[in-house]
C-alpha cells in the first residue's frame, strides 16, 4: 500500500511539471514544512536568510506549514516574502490540492530553492524542492530515520549543494545556525529562540495571579503521559506554591485534558481549544512554570522564557532537548530512570538515542517529575524558595 501511495505521489509530481513555465525568475524559494517546534527552532533565521548580502536583488517566496501561520503572522508579516500556507493533511491526502501546490511551485521557477529541515521527506518538502526544478537546490544532507527502504537514495540527484554536519548529536538550534551560515556565506548573530515580547497579544481573558500551564495531550499516542501522573504533579504544584492550574491543548488535545480535569481537584482553568499559538506565548511569558511531554509546547514555553519541566523517553536526545544551559537554563527534561546511566555515556547516545525508540513515557514516575520541580525553585516564577 505505502509503493503504490509513493507512485500516485510521484505522478502527481510529474504531471505538475508537465508544460511550459515563465522564464526564470530572481526568486527564491524556501520550504518549510514541518511542524510547530521545528519552526520555533527556526523562525529567527528567516530574516538572516531574507537579508543576507549574498541574496541583494532577490525576492522570497516561502512554501510553510499552515499548522503555525498564526506565529508567522505575528512576528514576520513584515518580511517581504510572499507565502504559500500548505495543509499538510489536504496535501497527503487531496490530489488535486497536491497537483495545485506542485504546479504553483513549479510555475515560479525560482533561480533558488533552499529546504532548510534535516528529517527531509521526501512525500512532503522534497516533493515541492522536486516540483520547482531550480537551477540551485539547497538543502542538508538528510537524517534518513524515517525514509522507506525502497525509497533510499531518492534525493541523489535532487540537490545542487548539500550541508553535512557530521557531529552527532548536536541542538536543533544550532543545527539551523550552521545550515544558514553555509547558505549565506556569512556568520549569523542569533543566540537563542527568544520571541519579541512587544508582538505577544494581549488575552480577552484575566490570568490567575499565580498560575502554570499543563499540556496533557499530543499528536503522538506514543507520547502520552498517564494521567495521574500529570494530576499528581499540579496537586504538588498547588499544596506548594498556591498555583492553578492553566489546561491547555488544541482541539485534537481533548480527551486528555478532560481526563485530566475529571482527575485532578485542585483549581484549574480549562483553555483547551480556546487560544491560538501567540496567545499561548503570552501565557506562557506570564507562567510559573509548564508540565509537559516531549510536544511543540515545550519549545513555545522556552521562546517566551517560561521554565520548563518536559517528560521526554529518551529519543533523539539532544537533537530537541534538554536546552543548552546557555540557552535556557530554566528547562529541565526528565528521563526514565531506567537510560539516565546510558545518557551519560556519548557512545551510547550516538548508538542508541540518536532516533526514535520505544522506551514508555509511563516509565518517568510523576515522583521524579515533582523532585525536578523541587530543585529548580529559582526558576519558578515569582521566584520560590
Amino acid at each position: 500500500m505505502n509503493r503504490l501511495k509513493g507512485w500516485i505521489y510521484d505522478m502527481a509530481g510529474w504531471l505538475a511539471t508537465a508544460g511550459s513555465r515563465p522564464p526564470v525568475q530572481k526568486t527564491i524559494l524556501v520550504v518549510r514544512l514541518d511542524e510547530i517546534g521545528d519552526f520555533m527552532l527556526w523562525h529567527k533565521f528567516l530574516p538572516e536568510i531574507v537579508d543576507a548580502p549574498a541574496y541583494t536583488g532577490y525576492s522570497f517566496h516561502l512554501y510553510a506549514n499552515s499548522s503555525w501561520k498564526s506565529l508567522y503572522d505575528r512576528f514576520y508579516s513584515d518580511l517581504p516574502v510572499e507565502v504559500t500556507w500548505v495543509n499538510k493533511t489536504q496535501f497527503k491526502k487531496d490530489i488535486k490540492y497536491r497537483l495545485n501546490i506542485l504546479r504553483s511551485a513549479y510555475h515560479l521557477h525560482s533561480e533558488i530553492v533552499i529546504n532548510p529541515a534535516y528529517s527531509r521527506d521526501k512525500r512532503n518538502d522534497d516533493a515541492i524542492v522536486a516540483a520547482a526544478r531550480a537551477q540551485v537546490r539547497i538543502g542538508m544532507k538528510s537524517n534518513t530515520e524515517s525514509v522507506k527502504s525502497y525509497e533510499k537514495g531518492y534525493d541523489q540527484k535532487l540537490y545542487t549543494r548539500l550541508f553535512d554536519l557530521p557531529q552527532r548529536p548536536v541542538f536543533e538550534f544550532y543545527r539551523n545556525s550552521a545550515f544558514t551560515d553555509f547558505v549565506t556565506g556569512s556568520s549569523n548573530s542569533i543566540r537563542d529562540t527568544s520571541v519579541d515580547p512587544g508582538r505577544l497579544p494581549s488575552l480577552s481573558f484575566t490570568l490567575p495571579e499565580k498560575y502554570f500551564v499543563v499540556f496533557p495531550g499530543s499528536r503522538s499516542k506514543a507520547r502520552i503521559w498517564p494521567t495521574d501522573h500529570f494530576a499528581a504533579v499540579s496537586t504538588h504544584l498547588h499544596q506548594r506554591y498556591g498555583f492553578t492550574a492553566l489546561v491547555c491543548g488544541g482541539p485534537g488535545d481533548i480527551e486528555y485534558t478532560n481526563a485530566f480535569c475529571a482527575a485532578y481537584t485542585g483549581p484549574k482553568l480549562d483553555l483547551t481549544g480556546k487560544t491560538s499559538l501567540p496567545e499561548m506565548l503570552t501565557i506562557f511569558a506570564h507562567a510559573s512554570c509548564l508540565v509537559s511531554v516531549d510536544t511543540g509546547s515545550v519549545h513555545l514555553a522556552a521562546a517566551a522564557g517560561c521554565t520548563v519541566f518536559g517528560i521526554f523517553n529518551g529519543s533523539q536526545y539532544k537533537r530537541f532537548a534538554p536546552y543548552p544551559q546557555n540557552m535556557h537554563p530554566g528547562f529541565f527534561a526528565i528521563y526514565p530512570d531506567e537510560i539516565e546511566e546510558d545518557l551519560a555515556d556519548p557512545q551510547l547516545v550516538k548508538e542508541k538515542y540518536e532516533f526514535v525508540i520505544s522506551v514508555p513515557y509511563a516509565s518517568v514516575k510523576a515522583e521524579k517529575v515533582i523532585a525536578a520541580t523541587e530543585k529548580a525553585t529559582s526558576f519558578l516564577r515569582p521566584a520560590f524558595s
